[in-house]
C-alpha cells in the first residue's frame, strides 16, 4: 500500500518549476558604466520558421510593442541617465515601441513596470518617449538586447530582432570630472625624477615623469615611454590626489585606474615638491622627486 501512495504521489506532483520549458525564455542583460547599472530583462521569443516577422500578426506595423514576450520586457537603472539625449531618471521601467514600416520608432518608458506584453499602455504624461533610428542587420533567429558598444561616458544599448535593430545611445553621469582648470594645474607642472621600488622599499628603475597640462587636462609621460600609458591623464580624486586614466588610439580616455593606483603629490610653499604613487593596499609602488 504505501508503495502504491508513493508512486501515485510522483506520478500527480507537479514538476518544479525550474523544469518548465517555455517557448520565449527568460533573458536578462546588466551592464555597469562607472557605476552606473542597467538591466533589461526580458523574455526572448524566437522566429520559429516565421520570416519576416515585422509588418505581420507576430508584429504589426503601428503596433505599440514590447520588445519582448509574456511580461513586458523592463528597463531598470540606479542614477539618472540619458537615452538618444532624452533625459531617464533612475527608477525601472517597462519598455515599448511603437513599430513602423518607415522612418524612426518610438521608444517608450512606461512607469508601470509590471505589465502584460497585450496590455500597452496609453500615452501618459509621466513616459518617456524618444525616436530611434532602425538599422538593417542580417537575420537575427532569437530576439536580443545588448550593449555592443562601451565607452567610460556610456554605450550604445541595441534591441535586434529579424533583420531589425534599434541602436540607443546612452550617456551616463561621470563619477569623476576629467578636467582640471589651467590655475589648479600649475602647481603640479614640470619634471620629476621617477624610481619605482619593490616591496621592500628598495629601489629599482629610474625614470623621468613630465607633467603637463594639455587640451584642459592634467597629463603625465614618463621616458622611458611607458608602452601601455604613453601619456596618460591625471584625473583629480581629491585634494593633490590623482588617479591615471588611459587613452586609446582615437585619444578618447577608456580607463581611470582608481583605486588601483594613485599619485599623492606633497606641496611645500604651494608647489608640489614630490610624488608618491601607491596601489590599492596603499603598498608604495614609486616615488618622485622635483627636478625643476
Amino acid at each position: 500500500m504505501i508503495i502504491r501512495i508513493a508512486l501515485l504521489a510522483s506520478l500527480v506532483l507537479p514538476l518544479p518549476l525550474a523544469a518548465q520549458i517555455r517557448a520565449s525564455e527568460i533573458g536578462v542583460m546588466s551592464q555597469m558604466i562607472d557605476g552606473t547599472k542597467i538591466v533589461v530583462e526580458y523574455s526572448r521569443p524566437r522566429s520559429r520558421g516565421r520570416d519576416p516577422l515585422f509588418g505581420t500578426k507576430a508584429v504589426r506595423w503601428d503596433e505599440v510593442w514590447t520588445p519582448g514576450a509574456n511580461w513586458a520586457t523592463t528597463f531598470d537603472v540606479n542614477r539618472n541617465i540619458k537615452l538618444n539625449g532624452k533625459p531617464v531618471a533612475k527608477g525601472k521601467y517597462s519598455v515599448w515601441m511603437v513599430v513602423r514600416k518607415t522612418g524612426d520608432w518610438t521608444v517608450v518608458l512606461e512607469p508601470d513596470a509590471r505589465r502584460y506584453h497585450m496590455e500597452p499602455p496609453d500615452s501618459g504624461v509621466k513616459q518617456i518617449r524618444f525616436p530611434a533610428r532602425v538599422e538593417a542587420v542580417p537575420f537575427t533567429d532569437v530576439l536580443t538586447w545588448s550593449m555592443p558598444e562601451l565607452r567610460m561616458s556610456g554605450g550604445t544599448l541595441a534591441m535586434q530582432w529579424e533583420r531589425v535593430r534599434i541602436p540607443i545611445n546612452v550617456e551616463v553621469e561621470p563619477s569623476l570630472v576629467m578636467t582640471l582648470p589651467a590655475g589648479d594645474a600649475t602647481p603640479y607642472l614640470g619634471r620629476y625624477t621617477y624610481t619605482e621600488q619593490d616591496s621592500t622599499g628598495k629601489p629599482g628603475k629610474v625614470s623621468t615623469l613630465t607633467i603637463s597640462h594639455e587640451d584642459g587636462t592634467l597629463k603625465g609621460e614618463w621616458k622611458p615611454a611607458d608602452p601601455y600609458f604613453k601619456k596618460f591623464a591625471l584625473v583629480r580624486i581629491a585634494p593633490d590626489w590623482f588617479a591615471p586614466g588611459v587613452y586609446d588610439d582615437k585619444g578618447e580616455l577608456y580607463e581611470v585606474l582608481k583605486p588601483e593606483m594613485v599619485f599623492e603629490f606633497t606641496r611645500a610653499n604651494g608647489k608640489a615638491v614630490s610624488l608618491v604613487v601607491r596601489g590599492e593596499d596603499d603598498e608604495v609602488w614609486a616615488k618622485g622627486i622635483r627636478k625643476r
